[in-house]
């Protein structure tokens, strides 16, 4: 199984589906890793996921390209969803609208020697999914 499989799968499913939603995360994350120049518990991770989940449902994500070399991998992808359940975005909280939402994230990637992630730069364009959320195209 590839790296963005085990990751996108890991993200796709809440991870209170898994035995045990800690060592599943910690199985392809380090712990801590380093996300946008910041060490996280592999812990908060798995909090995020619960987030996500419980305001998001029907996930998809589908990658759109992805470049890799040795200890690194990049990918784009396109995550799409259903919101059923309230969002906590930096800007408040967004009750649920049952509207489905896509947006483009790029994942920059640096692996350790057996394949975990150890950092990563994130860029998602929450911006465009606020606004679908809200009717907006």
């Amino acid at each position: 199984m590839t790296t963005e499989t085990r990751l996108l799968d890991l993200w796709s499913r809440p991870p209170d589906d898994l035995p045990d939603p800690l060592a599943g995360f910690r199985a392809v994350y380090t712990d801590p890793v380093t996300i946008n120049g910041t060490p996280w518990p592999v812990a908060d991770l798995v909090e995020r996921a619960r987030a996500l989940h419980a305001a998001f449902t029907e996930h998809v994500a589908v990658v759109v390209d992805r470049v890799e070399a040795p200890g690194k991998l990049a990918i784009a992808f396109r995550h799409t969803a259903r919101h059923t359940g309230v969002w906590r975005t930096p800007l408040g909280e967004v009750a649920p609208t049952g509207r489905t939402v896509t947006g483009l994230g790029i994942d920059v990637l640096t692996l350790d020697a057996d394949g975990r992630v150890r950092a990563i730069w994130v860029l998602a364009d929450e911006l465009q999914r606020i606004l679908q959320v809200q009717g907006q195209p």
